[in-house]
C-alpha cells in the first residue's frame, strides 16, 4: 500500500489523488479515492475510466 510501501500519510494520499485528477482531468469521489490504496489499485482505476494512453 502507499502508507506501508511509500511511508504516505493522510495528506500525502490526498495529494496523490489530486495529482492524479489534475494529470488524467478526471474528479475522483471521495468513495472511489478510499479504495485506490495501492498502485495497481491507481492503475487500475485509470485503465477502467479509459484515461490511460495506449
Amino acid at each position: 500500500s502507499f502508507v506501508d510501501d511509500l511511508n504516505a500519510d493522510s495528506l500525502d494520499l490526498v495529494e496523490l489523488i489530486m495529482a492524479m485528477e489534475e494529470e488524467f482531468g478526471d474528479e475522483i469521489s471521495d468513495e472511489d479515492a478510499e479504495k485506490i490504496v495501492t498502485v495497481q489499485d491507481a492503475t487500475d482505476y485509470i485503465k477502467e475510466r479509459g484515461l490511460a494512453e495506449d
